[in-house]
C-alpha cells in the first residue's frame, strides 16, 4: 500500500496550470489564508481524475479519490492538504488485495516532482487499513523471495526438518496455517503437512502469533514451539512486506479476522527532507 504514494507523482505531472506571481507555498501562507476560486476547484478535479487514472493504469483497479488542495498553483508545485483513496481487487506485482483505504493525516503535504528521484519536502504521515484474503496470501508465499525465509527456518531447524512449502487457509474466522515438510536424513517419498491454527496480535508494531492451536496428532509437539515457528515463518509479515516499499516508514497497529478477511490497519510516516 505503501507505493501508491509514489503514484500522485503522476498527478502533478499531468496538471497544468498558470502560476501566479502572488502565490506562495508555505505552510504559514496556505494555512493562514481562506483560498477559494474556481481555478482551484477545477484543479482538484483534475488531480482527482489523474490519480484514478494512473491508479488505473498502474494497479487495475477502480479508485474513489478525495482530494483537496489550497490553491491551483500550489497544487501544480506539488502542494496538497488532503487525500484520501479507497481501492478495490489491486493487483500489486501479481498479488491481488481485496481493499486497501489510505488517508492522509498531516493537513499540509508537499512533494517535489521536479527531482529524480522526487523528494518529500514535508513530513507526512497516512493512516491505512488493508485486507488480505487467502488467494492475497499465498499469492505472496508463492513468490520467490519467500524462500529466504523457508532457508532461515531449515538453517535453525538444523537436521530435524526440512520446510517445503507454507499455505494457508481462513474458516470460520480462523487462519490455518499448512506446512509442508520432509526429512533431510531419510527423506519420505512424500512430504508431509504439519496443520495449526492462530490468532494474532501486534506487539511493537509486529505481528506474532497467539491462542495456537495443532492438529492432535503432533500432540507431542509443545505448543511454544509451534508458536515460535509460526513467527519464524509468518506468512502475514511477509506479505504486508511485499507489498511495502523500504524507505517508508510505518507502524502495524492491529490485525482482526473479519468475515474470513485479515484485516490490518496502521499508519505511514514519511520525513520531509526539507
Amino acid at each position: 500500500m505503501k507505493r501508491l504514494l509514489a503514484l500522485l507523482i503522476t498527478v502533478f505531472i499531468s496538471t497544468s496550470f498558470v502560476l501566479a506571481s502572488t502565490d506562495k507555498y508555505s505552510k504559514e501562507y496556505l494555512q493562514g489564508k481562506k483560498h477559494f476560486s474556481l481555478s482551484r476547484c477545477l484543479a482538484e478535479s483534475i488531480a482527482r481524475r489523474g490519480i484514478k487514472s494512473a491508479l488505473k493504469k498502474e494497479t487495475g483497479a477502480k479508485f474513489d479519490v478525495k482530494f483537496e488542495g489550497y490553491t491551483a498553483s500550489s497544487i501544480k508545485k506539488g502542494v496538497f492538504k488532503n487525500i484520501e483513496l479507497t481501492g478495490e481487487n489491486i493487483n500489486s506485482d501479481g498479488i491481488i488485495i481485496p481493499y486497501v483505504h489510505l488517508k492522509s493525516l498531516t493537513d499540509y503535504n508537499y512533494i517535489d516532482y521536479n527531482q529524480n528521484p522526487m523528494k518529500f519536502k514535508s513530513d507526512m504521515t497516512f493512516a491505512y487499513d488493508v485486507l488480505l484474503t487467502d488467494e492475497t496470501i499465498n499469492q505472496a508465499l508463492e513468490k520467490s523471495d519467500y524462500n529466504k525465509t523457508l532457508s532461515k527456518v531449515n538453517r535453525i531447524a538444523g537436521s530435524l526438518f526440512v520446510i517445503k512449502k507454507v499455505r494457508t487457509k481462513i474458516v470460520n474466522n480462523k487462519l490455518y496455517i499448512v506446512i509442508d515438510y520432509n526429512f533431510p536424513i531419510v527423506e519420505s517419498s512424500k512430504d508431509k503437512s504439519l496443520v495449526t491454527s492462530s490468532d494474532f496480535k501486534v506487539v511493537n508494531g509486529k505481528i506474532k502469533a497467539k491462542n495456537v492451536h495443532l492438529d492432535s496428532v503432533y500432540g507431542n509437539l509443545g505448543l511454544d514451539k509451534v508458536a515460535n515457528l509460526i513467527n519464524l515463518l509468518n506468512p502475514l509479515e511477509f506479505t504486508l512486506d511485499m507489498l511495502d516499499e523500504n524507505k517508508y516508514k510505518g507502524n502495524i497497529e492491529n490485525v482482526n479476522i473479519v468475515d474470513n478477511n485479515i484485516k490490518v490497519d496502521g499508519k505511514i510516516y514519511l520525513k520531509g527532507e526539507g
